[in-house]
């Protein structure tokens, strides 16, 4: 019979939090026993699991780490092992910080800007333009992190990891490998915008690998390798971005910007313009856009809300039904608003310069990849 180790133990307490966070934003009420047992299941995890974990002996600085700052790194790690590689929406992480028994106003400090978490890199962020830190970021372990929970690496492996002295980091440290490309600023917004084509395309091979596929046929060899693959292109955008100062005059950016979209939202917007311009496709199915930003199997059913209603894309008038008569809500066909169309292109000029040609040479640069 296999041993149960403490980073089992540790990987069950963050299930049950996840558990009772999606019972709780589909409207359940946890009993005051189910909360009063998992919060004493995550008190005892400082002696029964994070002092145990080899990764904790390794990395002198993880001595310095608390009870709570391991629960938020934990947390990430969960997340990677149950198979979704996209960042952890502060929202989200907040939430289940709560179930854990953390107060909102210490879990705002411990994700916060000033966080030792994110000073000292053990955590990577990301805050939407002009959003709310930490409440509009998105996070990701850094490899340390990760190293905490499951060390890949021996000591003489290790030297990709930036140096640390006096317990002060010298460079943060990147999750995904960047390539001379990533760190090279944009020239134009077209060479962006190509970028997100690129990311798009990336993204429907991934949903093709995940869902063109029996349910009940083993998951495509290739759906990891895309996964990270998609997740590498986004990371290299926001990289370039970063570099670049005219970045928040590009039109998609300054979009995403005023109406405050994450990822996801960026990524329907981006397969909706390019299906009305390059495939000539006005209206799309909904499903089909949730299947676009669904990293595994099990969040089709679980994004549903991104495209509903009363979602910010619909609620903002930037995506747009065919009509409401339905009862079915993703049985409507969706089309992006002109005006959303206009202001992302706004900045190419009234006739954007992608000739035929230029469209024919690009796309068979993208085949060849």
């Amino acid at each position: 019979m296999t041993a149960h180790t403490p980073l089992d133990g540790l990987l069950e307490v963050c299930d049950q939090l996840r558990a009772l966070h999606d019972h709780a934003a589909r409207g359940a009420v946890p009993s005051e026993d189910t909360l009063r047992r998992t919060r004493e299941r995550v008190a005892e995890l400082g002696p029964q699991a994070f002092e145990l974990l080899p990764g904790i002996q390794s990395q002198p600085l993880a001595g310095s780490l608390n009870s709570r700052e391991l629960l938020v790194l934990a947390l990430l790690f969960h997340r990677r092992v149950s198979g979704t590689s996209d960042a952890f929406p502060g929202t989200t992480l907040i939430g289940l910080l709560l179930r854990a028994g953390v107060p909102r106003s210490d879990a705002l400090h411990l994700l916060g800007p000033t966080a030792s978490l994110r000073k000292e890199n053990w955590m990577l962020a990301e805050i939407t333009r002009n959003g709310l830190d930490p409440l509009d970021g998105f996070f990701l372990p850094s490899t340390s992190a990760l190293a905490l929970f499951w060390p890949l690496q021996t000591a003489d492996q290790q030297e990709d990891v930036p140096a640390v002295e006096a317990g002060k980091a010298k460079t943060a440290e990147v999750t995904v490998p960047q390539t001379d490309r990533d760190r090279t600023p944009y020239s134009s917004e077209q060479e962006y915008l190509w970028d997100l084509y690129t990311w798009r395309q990336t993204c429907l091979k991934r949903a093709a690998s995940l869902f063109d596929v029996d349910p009940d046929q083993p998951q495509h060899p290739q759906a990891m390798e895309l996964r990270e693959k998609a997740r590498r292109c986004w990371v290299g955008i926001r990289q370039r971005l970063s570099l670049t100062p005219e970045s928040r005059e590009f039109g998609l950016e300054k979009l995403a910007a005023d109406f405050r979209l994450g990822p996801n939202h960026v990524l329907v917007v981006t397969h909706m313009l390019f299906a009305e311009i390059l495939d000539a496709e006005l209206y799309l199915n909904p499903m089909e856009c949730l299947r676009l930003v669904a990293d595994r199997r099990e969040a089709a059913f679980t994004m549903r809300s991104l495209l509903a209603p009363q979602s910010r894309l619909r609620r903002e008038g930037i995506v747009l039904s065919e009509g409401e008569d339905s009862a079915k809500i993703l049985a409507v066909p969706l089309s992006l608003a002109d005006w959303v169309v206009e202001r992302v292109l706004a900045g190419l000029g009234r006739s954007p310069k992608w000739s035929q040609q230029d469209l024919e040479d690009f796309l068979r640069g993208e085949s060849g990849r």
